[in-house]
């Protein structure tokens, strides 16, 4: 018998087997598989706005079930010389006290004390972003007549190196708090450099005489990290070569996930200009 003919055969003989295999479905069996962690998304700050932390737990992948909101927790923050007690409100969401007034340079510690466990973080309050001046004008990328706008300004860290921020931004009042439109920033090329017509945003959805108020958030490495690895695993990738999951790692203790971050916020206000100002 010729190679070619033995080659043949193996082929025949492999299909044949194939085609006799029960065709199984795949099933990864991780629909109930859930540890009730909790999460803990607290980023307070000195604004009005950054007043909250919410507690949720884990919920099974692709349940479809509402997420489980934390209502029994003991939260506190402890300041320099102060403890603070966030009082619950609904639906896991616990409110600072009105004299909650966190301090530039200052280290804080949150403690959750949740059906017999401690869970714990430690954040400091770093100096806020130099915001010299803002502007906003249309997209230099897309038609005037679509009223996509973009935001540019004269901004600045602080002396010392290492340091974070993001930036969001909010029309009439309305907050786009996703990490697909907020603005990274590191000072790790531009350390105590002015960066002049800086582009904050683009692409921001608005009409004429619209109010945009756009802020600047100081964070810390971890919770900078933290918003890349969200971000990575937000985006979508090469469905031919996809990497695996990006783990997102937070600052809380005792196997809890999500973030403390306690953040000087600064808040300019803009105008969205008339047609006729352009």
């Amino acid at each position: 018998m010729t190679n070619f003919n033995k080659i043949f055969l193996i082929s025949v003989l492999t299909l044949m087997a194939l085609s006799g295999c029960e065709r199984v479905q795949f099933d990864p069996d991780i629909d109930d598989l859930n540890e009730r962690l909790p999460v803990v998304d607290a980023v307070l700050g000195n604004h009005p706005d950054y007043k909250t932390i919410s507690l949720t737990r884990t919920a099974p992948y692709m349940d479809g079930t509402e997420v489980e909101k934390i209502e029994n927790a003991l939260v506190t923050v402890q300041g320099p010389a102060k403890n603070y007690l966030f009082e619950h409100l609904k639906d896991g969401i616990y409110q600072a006290p009105e004299d909650f007034a966190p301090v530039a340079g200052r280290t804080y510690h949150l403690s959750i004390e949740l059906d017999g466990e401690i869970y714990e973080a430690e954040s400091t309050m770093n100096p806020p972003v130099n915001i010299d001046t803002l502007e906003v004008g249309y997209d230099r990328w897309e038609d005037p007549k679509d009223h996509i706008y973009e935001v540019t300004g004269r901004v600045k860290d602080n002396e010392p190196e290492g340091e974070h921020f993001i930036f969001k931004y909010a029309v009439n009042e309305f907050l786009y708090d996703s990490t697909s439109v907020w603005s990274h920033y590191t000072d790790q090329l531009t350390n105590n450099i002015w960066l002049e017509d800086a582009i904050i945003f683009m692409n921001i959805e608005a009409q004429p005489g619209d109010t945009l108020d756009v802020f600047g958030l100081s964070i810390s490495e971890i919770y900078y990290d933290f918003i890349q690895a969200a971000e990575k695993n937000r985006v979508g990738h090469n469905p031919f070569s996809p990497p695996s999951g990006i783990p997102i790692t937070g600052n809380i203790s005792n196997g809890a996930l999500g973030i403390f971050q306690v953040s000087a916020i600064v808040q300019e206000r803009l105008f969205i200009p008339e047609d006729d100002e352009e």
